[in-house]
């Protein structure tokens, strides 16, 4: 998101810090490869998605070191696993001059963008890799991504679904069942997970559509291939006004080399593409013996609309 603002209480209005006094650092940066980077909001190769490639070095390092497996001899996805630049989307800001408004954009003062953000946006739309959308339907999409703040479901705590919502954050492998974690303090989810079966079964037809569909997986030689199907028709794939329909098809794979996993990602949707719809990106595995995974913040917005003292 470009640019939010948040009306400040009138208690915080009145606290004053000192020039030059510390500031508690309230938000975290990122972590992983860039942790230092503010959010950059989306990748560098104009598909609109929020995360991006890591540098080539770094990725030919961290695929020398052994690749550990499982004792059914497949490779082992198990552990916590980050894109580069992978930071939090409120980092920076700063007050309005009369204190009552706090900018939550990285630039010296609101509400106008930087000349930085600016150039992303136009370079979104004028990607290598944009999703091959059919000519009819070229001009609506770009309307929406022009009007995101107003018509992006995730703008308005809707689940970004898959697979928008990335890369697992954290992977939790057995012979029978993968378990992918995200996190989602960037999302506008809450504990985001992905059960995916790998015991032979195939799709299951009495499931409902749902955000993240219904996924299967098996086993291409060393890459883990997952199968998903049967969405609903009502979320993004990018921050980019990418719709699709509930015919999208998305075929993920996984393979791990070294302490490097290759997510390669192809969303077929013969109903507004023209083509499969193809990107990846290197996962480099992090936070040995830890976990990454933060608590999604609750901010409640309804206690001072009640009316009435009804209970659940």
């Amino acid at each position: 998101m470009a640019m939010a603002s948040l009306s400040i209480p009138a208690a915080a209005q009145n606290h004053k810090v000192s020039p030059g006094a510390p500031r508690a650092k309230e938000v975290q940066v990122g972590y992983g490869l860039d942790k230092d980077q503010p959010f950059a909001g989306a990748d560098p190769d104009g598909t609109g998605l929020p995360f991006k490639e890591p540098p080539a070095e770094a990725v030919a390092a961290a695929k020398k070191a052994p690749t550990p497996h499982m004792i059914d001899g497949h490779p082992d996805l198990t552990g916590f696993w980050a894109p580069a630049g992978w930071g939090y989307a409120v980092t920076q800001g700063k007050l309005s001059t009369d204190g009552k408004t706090y900018y939550t954009q990285r630039q010296a003062e609101g509400p106008n963008q930087t000349a930085q953000k600016v150039a992303e946006l136009k370079h979104r739309s004028e990607g290598a890799n944009l999703p091959p959308y059919r000519p009819e339907l070229v001009a609506k999409v770009k309307d929406l991504a022009e009007h995101q703040n107003k018509m992006d479901p995730a703008f308005y705590c809707a689940p970004k679904g898959f697979p928008r919502v990335g890369p697992p954050t954290e992977v939790i492998e057995n012979p029978k069942t993968l378990v992918f974690l995200y996190d989602t303090v960037n999302s506008s989810e809450q504990n985001a997970f992905r059960v995916i079966s790998t015991d032979g079964r195939g799709h299951d037809p009495t499931l409902n559509p749902s955000y993240y569909g219904d996924s299967i997986g098996h086993w291409e030689g060393n890459t883990m291939v997952i199968d998903v199907t049967n969405f609903v028709d009502d979320t993004w794939l990018s921050q980019n006004g990418t719709i699709h329909s509930d015919a999208m098809h998305v075929i993920e794979k996984l393979t791990r080399e070294g302490n490097v996993v290759t997510w390669e990602v192809s969303i077929e949707d013969p109903k507004v593409f023209t083509k499969p719809w193809v990107f990846s990106r290197h996962l480099i595995h992090g936070l040995a013996g830890g976990h990454a995974l933060e608590e999604a913040p609750c901010v409640e917005h309804d206690g001072n609309h009640l009316v009435n003292t009804d209970r659940n």
